[in-house]
């Protein structure tokens, strides 16, 4: 039997707090179940730095790469170089840090979207464009820049490490539905499950805000997935069942 108002929280935990204080708002109680750690790459401050001061345009992949890039340079606040977000989340992670000259597309939150913006047509031909980024990140924009004559360095400054997920948890939440973020995790989170809790995991109602998490979340099993633009909508649909 599920716990009609237990929702996982399938993200790292540098993301969960918020999530964790809305279900609480909302009346559910939120249970964080990340197969990933984000770990920080100190190693690449020097590079990080280096890369912020000679890029013409720095392109943010993650509110993760904004934060833990304060941690590696200190402020953002002094740059004039143009920040393009991948999304919403992460402008309002760079406008946290006090970066300027901040664009976004306001319709989408991927690659694919931020491409569309007005400000790569401005910058100057091979302009050196600087992408904040972890490991084994997508490809598919420092292709599309380069295709377009752009000079594009990609600099690593965290790395996503599996951890075992704790069954023992999901068993006592019983959980009736998840909030699921990345593919990635969503791919390690089926990996990890017991053969025994496979039907109760593959039986739960998943929420996340992209297609490609939901094609994959379909591809591992899942039977019901709902794409939503965020967890308060997902939580607000769920309410209202």
């Amino acid at each position: 039997m599920t716990n009609e108002n237990t929702l996982l929280i399938v993200r790292p935990a540098n993301r969960q707090a918020e999530d964790l204080a809305m279900c609480h708002t909302a009346g559910w109680q939120g249970v964080a179940f990340s197969p990933l750690n984000i770990v920080p790459l100190p190693e690449q401050a020097n590079a990080l730095k280096q890369t912020l001061t000679e890029s013409d345009a720095l392109f943010w992949v993650s509110p993760t790469a904004v934060e833990i890039a304060q941690k590696l340079s200190g402020s953002l606040k002094t740059l004039q170089t143009p920040h393009i977000a991948v999304g919403k989340a992460t402008y309002y992670a760079l406008k946290k840090a006090g970066a300027n000259n901040i664009h976004v597309n306001e319709n989408g939150n991927d690659s694919e979207a931020a491409l569309t913006l007005n400000i790569w047509q401005t910058l100057p031909e091979s302009a050196k464009i600087g992408i904040i980024a972890g490991e084994n990140g997508r490809s598919f924009l420092q292709q599309q820049l380069t295709e377009r004559g752009f000079n594009v360095h990609v600099c690593t400054i965290y790395q996503r490490q599996e951890i075992p997920l704790n069954w023992q948890t999901f068993q006592a939440a019983k959980p009736r539905a998840a909030w699921v973020t990345s593919s990635q995790q969503a791919q390690l989170l089926f990996a990890q499950t017991p053969t025994a809790l496979t039907q109760q995991v593959q039986t739960l109602l998943y929420f996340t805000h992209h297609e490609r998490i939901r094609s994959t979340l379909l591809s591992c099993g899942a039977q019901n997935v709902f794409l939503v633009k965020d967890l308060q909508q997902a939580l607000n649909l769920l309410n209202n069942q």
